[in-house]
């Protein structure tokens, strides 16, 4: 079943007319996606982005004449990255050379633009017929087949030390002298196999039935121009599909048509007869938000279109004034191909009648397939402690197995004897490590995981989104728990590294101010104020053209799309950025109406004085993407009456402002002056902030920008690059024309659990890409900066210069120490990357252990890694990384501990995280309820797992000495068999999933709780305690001797009960489950011992009627069972 989307991720200014129109991938392919076409007016590859509701086109080029290409050549080459560098005062980051790869692939000539240019993978439709075979895209997720089963799952099972340890102790009873039988060592070991046998085979049965039905799945194909249907999975690269409304995706694919005559992408249905296309891309790989190449098209000419225009796919020229006139549809013959433009095995089409693809890649070489890989798996700190407890017990093991040897050695005096006794010993020993233990573990951590992602105080309500189907109803969001290994680890958390928005804030913008022509409009407080204004007649001309150029750049220059909603019928903005959408929401408010958008024209309105409104449709030429590094958006447009070009631009303030005009005639300095002193007073009571810029274009300039841009679009090589060149190019000399203010309210709880983490003693970072003013707000509205807390500030201009300054805050912090003052330090983006620069890590962490709380703001998604990993290897401390958006990803994947929200930003960061939940707010009882219940459930699994087998085997250590070392066991065969399988392995395991030692509610009042700390004496007692009971001339109720078979049930009987004592002594919380598997364990062991005395096997019948009748030995068990766990009790 298919979900809704959690966010709206358009890429584009240019959107179609007409209906929605939408792909939707499901669960399989990661995010959901949805498209909306484009219309034919311009030959416009369709987009795809990763989870919107609404898609745009990319705007493409114009047919280009052979002396243009010429020209575009020359452009394509001159651009490297050794050509674009950013400096200080340009661009955010500097751009780094790829390598590149060097790939033998011939190609036909005058295809590539560039002969230089590698070419990984090409697909060519239609397919000739001597080229088909079955088969091409069949997929195997299963992880055995019938042949590799038995090899492929021993090998995995025996490549653990312990299963290793049990093998090896198991073929020791294979030497003659052996005190145990074969089939009582083995069956532990083979026990334990057959359940994990079974549990893969379950697991990959499952995948083979999912292989089979996507393998059998019938497809629409067109092969030698026929229509056929087949099986999925004998399609090949280069097949053309046909899918229809609704229908799951079996390939890899380029969308080429749609039924939609607004749609259209390369081609028109009615050519597809004629099509012979030609792709060149990337090679497979699995990044599945990042795709490269290229397409060449060809459609045959046939006879007139209905229309009586000409096909866009004839390769002649025409001139701009038949393109605007509408006379004919056309487009380059080559076109940028990227991730927009690729639809993922898994997609489902959605809205839409029918659609016509060309498949890139298939079977293994899928994008999703390629990610069906197990990822790399944390290893909690609890499990490497007990690798080394588990290295401690072997040793303990050791000790008793070369004692009792050499004991047997000075007995015996004879090699023969050694080597007999150490195999003797040696497979009684085994039974140190509890072969179930591991087993319990695993059981475990996936019931702890359960009990997380079931708990209704951590899920929160959401309601349909105003664009969702009428009919959808609100869900119930609950916790998800990807990586259950790491349960143990979240009591123990010290740093928390957080993302403010989405992940602090709601991530649901409001635009609260406007700032232009010198003038305040608080929107919030005043809704339409500012169009209310814009229809004054006493307007100043300037002031008048400032208003409009002010919303004109608001109106074009984002990804917004508008549609009607089917549940209000009324206008409704769906946007990729929460931003976008606050801000053209905002100019709805003053009656500035976004209406609609086609791939190359934005319709919207605007007030006249007498209230009525005037339609304005402005021709797009050129959408400058944004991005985290860019920190910016652009749209180059054309005005329908003077047809001059002008291109608009929004973003960051620190990149806005480094971008202007320095010609005071431009810019006025005390006008440009006012406007950084206005976004100083947004920025200190926490809005996040926009500056709004625009710069004319002339016709030369122009022209250059668009042969290069055009050119880097179609590039394989460092296409980034080459486009970020290209847009750096007219991306400068604006004019200032007013700046935004837009809240991101907090969520609900965020002071409360960030006060609470605090007082835990975690140290909590935000890591931000706000102004430092900004930042400092949201510290103290969320808690993060405290009354009682010194604010450290630390800006710094150069690498030297921020090594002194570390050096001197770190000084006065220490020289303060003794005074138990607070500190929260605040550092920038630039000093962040002076740390790294300089190599100055040591000394931030220095400073960083003295503060209670720390923001980075301005920073990147590298830097916010960085970060993470900085801590991680300096202090050696267990680390926890919280976002919501694709930009925290890595600092997710660095930390120990990785949180993603289920917020509005997609899936990317849920995904890649190890937990997720909806709220931040959720983090607390995260860590100091489930974290410290599954801390303190696991490490007391595991020491009472040790403790009942060291209470079990020790014993057997203390009979050699009355039994001559001769290897006779103390106990009876079957009781040591299981002992660890079936009478002491249910109610440990209980323990490990149900125990409590304080109630939630405690653990969410009480922070100082958070960080929970948590035998052999026992075997002698129960040992020398049997031993001095039963003597061996003592007489049973029968009249005869205690002998020794009587003397190991009794032995049997005292370990069971002290073991099981020890365990109602340790579990604080009681269910009715728990009471009930300590039972039947009782009466399973009683029960086992009457059955198999019956049949013969062991013990001389009437053992245990004689025990259980002998008044001596119910004496000794109360007694011995309190002499082993009340010192216990006085100790806990």
């Amino acid at each position: 079943m298919d979900k809704p989307s959690d966010s709206l991720l358009s890429t584009s200014t240019h959107f179609p007319q007409g209906p929605i129109r939408s792909y939707q991938r499901d669960a399989l392919a990661t995010d959901i996606e949805r498209i909306r076409f484009n219309p034919a007016n311009h030959l416009t590859p369709l987009e795809l982005a990763p989870n919107p509701t609404r898609i745009s086109p990319t705007h493409s080029a114009d047919l280009v004449s052979a002396s243009s290409r010429s020209h575009l050549n020359r452009n394509l080459k001159s651009v490297t990255p050794d050509d674009y560098r950013a400096d200080k005062q340009g661009m955010d980051i500097e751009l780094q050379e790829k390598p590149k790869k060097k790939i033998r692939f011939a190609l036909a000539k005058g295809f590539r633009r560039n002969e230089d240019e590698p070419v990984g993978w090409e697909a060519f439709t239609p397919l000739p017929p001597q080229s088909f075979h079955k088969r091409q895209n069949y997929i195997r997720t299963t992880k055995y087949t019938i042949l590799t089963f038995i090899p492929l799952f021993l090998y995995t099972q025996f490549r653990r030390f312990y299963n290793i340890y049990f093998l090896l102790g198991a073929l020791s009873v294979l030497y003659g002298s052996a005190s145990l039988s074969a089939s009582s060592q083995i069956t532990p070991l083979v026990t334990v196999l057959v359940f994990a046998a079974l549990k893969d085979l379950i697991e990959d049965y499952a995948r083979l039935r999912s292989d089979n039905e996507a393998n059998s799945k019938i497809v629409h194909v067109i092969r030698d121009g026929v229509s056929i249907e087949m099986k999925a999975q004998d399609l090949m690269k280069g097949d053309l599909i046909y899918v229809v409304k609704n229908e799951k995706l079996s390939v890899d694919a380029v969308v080429l048509a749609t039924n939609l005559e607004d749609g259209t992408c390369f081609i028109e249905t009615a050519e597809l007869d004629g099509l012979n296309i030609h792709i060149q891309c990337e090679l497979p790989n699995e990044n599945l938000h990042s795709f490269e190449g290229r397409a060449k098209y060809i459609v045959t000419a046939g006879a007139a279109r209905p229309d009586h225009r000409r096909s866009f796919f004839e390769p002649e020229k025409h001139n701009e004034q038949s393109r605007r006139e509408g006379q004919i549809v056309d487009g380059p013959s080559v076109v940028p191909l990227n991730m927009n433009n690729l639809l993922l095995r898994g997609c489902v089409l959605r809205n839409t009648e029918y659609a016509w693809a060309s498949v890139v890649y298939t079977g293994s070489n899928t994008k999703i397939i390629k990610n069906m890989k197990k990822p790399i798996q944390k290893e909690s700190r609890l499990m490497k402690w007990l690798n080394w407890f588990v290295m401690g017990v072997f040793i303990y093991n050791a000790v008793l197995l070369f004692g009792s040897t050499t004991l047997e050695f000075f007995d015996y005096k004879g090699i023969s004897n050694f080597f007999a006794s150490f195999f003797s010993y040696f497979a009684m020993y085994t039974y140190v490590i509890p072969i179930s233990v591991f087993v319990m573990i695993e059981m475990d951590r996936f019931a702890q995981g359960l009990f997380m992602m079931i708990d209704t105080k951590m899920s929160v309500v959401r309601e349909p989104a105003p664009s969702a189907p009428a009919d959808e109803q609100p869900k119930t969001v609950f916790m998800k728990a990807n990586n259950t290994n790491l349960n143990e680890d979240l009591a123990a958390v010290e740093y928390v590294f957080s993302d403010k928005t989405g992940t602090l804030t709601r991530n649901e913008m409001k635009l609260c101010k406007w700032y232009v022509c010198g003038k305040v409009y608080h929107d919030m407080d005043d809704p339409g104020s500012f169009g209310r204004d814009l229809v004054r007649s006493n307007l100043l001309p300037k002031d008048a053209e400032d208003m409009r150029l002010f919303y004109r750049v608001l109106v074009l220059c984002h990804g917004v799309i508008p549609s009607i909603s089917e549940t209000t019928h009324k206008m409704v903005y769906e946007s990729q950025s929460p931003d976008e959408t606050a801000l053209v929401e905002a100019l709805a408010n003053s009656r500035i109406f976004l209406t609609n958008r086609s791939k190359a024209n934005v319709t919207f309105t605007i007030p006249n004085a007498d209230g009525t409104s005037t339609e304005q449709i402005v021709e797009v030429l050129h959408t400058l993407e944004f991005d985290s590094t860019r920190k910016r958006m652009s749209v180059i447009v054309r005005d329908s009456k003077t047809g001059k070009m002008h291109i608009y631009c929004k973003g960051a303030d620190n990149v806005i402002l480094q971008r202007l005009d320095r010609n005071p005639k431009v810019n006025d300095p005390q006008m440009v002056q006012a406007a950084v002193e206005t976004l100083h007073d947004f920025s200190v009571v926490g809005l996040r902030t926009l500056c709004i810029a625009y710069r004319e274009l002339d016709d030369d300039l122009y022209h250059h920008f668009k042969d290069e841009f055009e050119a880097a679009e179609t590039s394989l090589v460092d296409r980034d690059l080459k486009i970020a060149a290209a847009c750096e190019k007219v991306e400068h000399d604006f004019t200032l024309i007013g700046c935004t203010a837009i809240e991101d309210r907090l969520q609900d709880e965020v002071p409360e659990t960030i006060d609470f983490l605090l007082r835990c003693g975690i140290k909590v970072w935000l890591l931000t890409g706000d102004k430092q003013e900004t930042a400092i707000n949201i510290g103290q509205s969320s808690k993060l900066i405290q009354p009682d807390m010194e604010v450290v500030k630390l800006n710094s201009k150069s690498v030297p210069e921020c090594g002194n300054l570390l050096s001197d805050i770190r000084t006065n912090m220490e020289a303060s120490a003794q005074t138990g003052k607070r500190y929260c330090l605040v550092i920038d983006g630039e000093s962040l990357g002076h740390v790294f620069a300089g190599g100055h890590e040591k000394k931030l962490v220095a400073v960083g252990t003295y503060c209670h709380s720390v923001i980075c703001c301005r920073v990147s998604p590298l830097q916010k890694s960085q970060v993470v990993l900085m801590a991680k290897s300096h202090l050696k401390k267990m680390t926890l990384a919280i976002g919501d958006g694709a930009n925290d990803v890595p600092m997710i994947m660095s930390a120990h501990v990785g949180v993603g929200i289920m917020g509005r930003e997609g899936t990317q960061a849920v995904r890649c995280s190890d937990y997720a939940f909806a709220e931040f707010r959720f983090l607390k009882r995260l860590l100091v309820v489930h974290g410290r219940w599954s801390y303190m459930r696991l490490s007391s699994l595991i020491l009472y797992n040790f403790y009942k087998n060291l209470t079990f085997i020790t014993p057997q250590f203390i009979f050699g000495f009355y039994s001559a070392w001769s290897g006779e066991i103390i106990y009876e065969e079957f009781f040591m068999t299981w002992f660890n399988l079936f009478y002491t392995s249910v109610p440990p395991l209980l323990l490990g999933i149900f125990e409590q030692d304080i109630a939630d509610a405690e653990a969410e009042t009480y922070p100082e709780l958070y960080h929970h700390d948590c035998l052999i004496g026992s075997s002698s007692v129960i040992y020398y305690g049997v031993f001095l009971t039963f003597g061996e001339e003592d007489i049973g109720t029968s009249g005869r001797t205690i002998g020794y078979w009587m003397m190991t049930f009794i032995f049997s009987n005292v370990v069971v009960a002290v073991v099981f004592g020890k365990l109602s002594l340790i579990t604080h919380h009681w269910v009715w489950v728990s009471w009930l598997m300590l039972f039947l364990s009782v009466v399973v062991f009683v029960a086992g011992a009457i059955i198999i005395e019956s049949i013969g096997y062991g013990s001389v019948v009437g053992t245990y009627k004689e025990c259980y009748s002998t008044p001596a030995f119910w004496l000794c068990l109360p007694v011995l069972v309190a002499a082993c766990v009340v010192p216990s009790a006085a100790v806990l």
